[in-house]
């Protein structure tokens, strides 16, 4: 079962890395408080606005085009993708030049920007330089590679948050080594699978490329924009505190869903070798990866609702009591964000990257309307709010462009499934409550339990050994 064993080192890699990443995240909050929270959030925030300018959309289009290609376009194929990505390198760098020089951050904030630009530029080239071993589904070596790389920073950042008055700058200063680390280590895996590192001699190729990533860099660009500009407008209304608060429920979500983008990943040029080959055969692997996507979208809102209120303070600190009460609703966002996975990924297998695009681009104006609109008025509760309607509206758009593979009838049954679940899951709560008094953690662990067993009984999640996205794929298939 390649997509479930790639899946597993993705995740095992990306989470453990991310896990560690949370621990930073909770020993920031409670060393330098909401403002401290507020500044790191900013910096990450403008490190990947930057990186996306140096790297947008050559991971999605270079795995989709070299699981596609046969093998002796391959070669043309990467070395194409390499000059291109050394053009948009300089791109980057000289946008981070430009922010440094018109920004009005100083001293430390501005030392720290840097640190996690270098990190985050590093950190998705490598991305780039993965794709020879990604498209080949040869995924354990890059995602352990990761996971070593960015867990050295980590822990590094871990100790130094154990000296006497600990600064940012200097508890940071490990990731720009640790970005530059990755980076190389990559290109030796892709020089490991007997790519070329000459460069294009024209620049036909670089065109070529260009126009092929447009939309994935289009799409990944207003992604990060749509992610953060809750985050920048709550920073300019409300200032870096609220940041802090806010950005803590959110990582949370961003923590949840990550699992759903990584099996996406894993079944990224399976899914496109289907859909170039052989319609039938996507069609039921679509399907099988949509019901998997709407089965944890389901039990990661139940998590957030009940589980994580018991979690946030002991992790945070008591500052952060006030992030508790809006957690319900990062739990409904949760879901909505979680079937955008799904269908992101089904379009760009189906080479509809620009229609993803467009929805984007709704979701993005949306969203930045309401926020303007909301924020004042109802400060963070407005900006959830925005979030809640812009992100419906991308899925809706998303489902309509998929109508074709998946049906109508095959999308209303699975969010059928998938409302029927949560309701008994809620009922079985709130009766547990009527009749036995339970506790709040008891409460948790019940509805935590009972949904994945409701998703099963339901049919939403499909038979391994039936299912063509997660049986051993056939010699022929990469």
């Amino acid at each position: 079962m390649k997509v479930i064993t790639n899946a597993f080192w993705l995740s095992f890699g990306r989470i453990g890395a991310d896990l560690l990443s949370f621990v930073l995240f909770a020993a920031i909050s409670r060393i330098f408080g909401p403002s401290g929270t507020g500044e790191y959030s900013y910096a990450f925030a403008i490190a990947t606005l930057i990186a996306l300018t140096s790297t947008a959309g050559f991971e999605e289009y270079g795995i989709r085009q070299y699981a596609r290609a046969a093998p002796h376009e391959r070669a043309q194929l990467w070395q194409d993708i390499l000059s291109t990505q050394c053009v948009q390198l300089l791109i980057g760098i000289s946008a981070l030049a430009i922010f440094l020089l018109s920004s009005d951050q100083r001293g430390g904030a501005l030392i720290v920007i840097l640190e996690l630009t270098i990190y985050v530029v590093g950190w998705m080239i490598s991305h780039t330089f993965f794709v020879p071993a990604l498209a080949s589904q040869a995924m354990m070596r890059p995602a352990l590679t990761d996971l070593t790389c960015r867990a050295t920073a980590i822990i590094y950042a871990l100790a130094m948050t154990l000296t006497p008055h600990p600064s940012l700058p200097w508890l940071l200063a490990g990731f720009p080594l640790a970005g530059v680390v990755l980076a190389a280590l990559a290109l030796h895996s892709a020089v490991q699978h007997k790519v070329s590192l000459r460069l294009a001699r024209h620049w036909r190729g670089v065109f070529v490329t260009w126009r092929g990533t447009s939309a994935f860099a289009g799409s990944e660009a207003l992604n990060q924009f749509y992610a953060r500009a809750d985050v920048l407008l709550i920073a300019y209304f409300l200032g870096n505190a609220s940041v802090g608060l806010y950005a803590t429920d959110i990582k949370f979500v961003e923590v949840g869903i990550l699992p759903l983008v990584l099996l996406g990943t894993a079944a990224y040029p399976l899914l496109s070798t289907h859909a170039a080959r052989d319609q039938v055969a996507f069609g039921h692997s679509a399907r099988d990866f949509t019901r998997i996507v709407f089965f944890f979208s389901g039990w990661l809102a139940v998590a957030i609702y009940f589980l994580i209120p018991l979690l946030l303070v002991p992790l945070f600190g008591a500052k952060f009591a006030p992030a508790v009460t809006w957690l319900p609703w990062f739990a409904l966002f949760a879901a909505l964000k979680a079937w955008e996975v799904a269908f992101y990924r089904l379009l760009y297998a189906v080479r509809r990257q620009l229609f993803y695009c467009g929805s984007l681009l709704v979701g993005t104006v949306l969203i930045v309307i309401l926020n303007f609109q909301l924020i004042p008025r109802h400060g963070i509760l407005g900006a959830i709010g925005a979030a809640i309607a812009s992100i419906l509206v991308v899925d809706l758009i998303c489902a309509y462009g998929l109508l074709r593979q998946l049906g109508g009838a095959f999308l209303t049954s699975v969010a059928a499934r998938l409302a029927l679940a949560l309701a008994i899951t809620a009922a079985a709560v709130a009766a547990a409550h009527k009749f036995a008094s339970i506790g709040p953690l008891a409460t948790a662990l019940l509805a935590c339990g009972l949904f994945p067993l409701l998703g099963v009984l339901l049919g939403m999640v499909p038979h391994p050994r039936r299912s063509l996205l997660l049986r051993q794929p056939h010699a022929d298939q990469p």
